[in-house]
């Protein structure tokens, strides 16, 4: 199988979200543990099940071009999850404020997860429908949107 970069898509809010926390921790430090060890094993750990995720998607979608699919992947995690790229990207974002130590980064979560689930999730989802009609309609009905 050929690894496809373009199937590894790193959503731009969770970028943003990540940046800007930074930005803010370093201007107004307000860390999550007073012993930053605890964030570090729990972040490095739920940050590498996100890899995993991300991994296991990727192989998943084979050669399909995920952002022009001409066919519905529904093996593997997208079997349990309709949007495993966005779980393992969320999973990841906690692992680094975790790690950072950063009350910030994980603050901003929030506004992350509402931009996903309000704009780039049904956007994709109408995209998904008119590609694939009651193919993508019945795979909706049947597996969850995230977990």
């Amino acid at each position: 199988m050929k690894w496809k970069w373009r199937n590894v898509p790193i959503p731009i809010q969770y970028l943003a979200g990540l940046i800007l926390g930074a930005i803010i921790q370093v201007l107004v430090p307000r860390p999550i543990f007073n012993d930053p060890r605890v964030g570090d094993i729990f972040g490095l750990v739920i940050a590498a099940i996100g890899i995993g995720i991300v991994i296991w998607s990727v192989v998943a979608a084979g050669h399909v071009d995920i952002e022009s699919p001409q066919k519905l992947v529904t093996s593997g995690p997208y079997a349990r999850s309709r949007n495993p790229m966005m779980l393992a990207w969320t999973l990841i974002y906690v692992g680094i404020a975790l790690v950072a130590n950063s009350v910030w980064i994980l603050a901003l979560l929030a506004l992350v997860i509402l931009f996903t689930h309000f704009v780039d999730i049904p956007k994709e989802e109408r995209f998904l429908e008119n590609q694939f009609g009651d193919e993508y309609v019945e795979y909706r009905c049947r597996v969850r949107r995230y977990l």
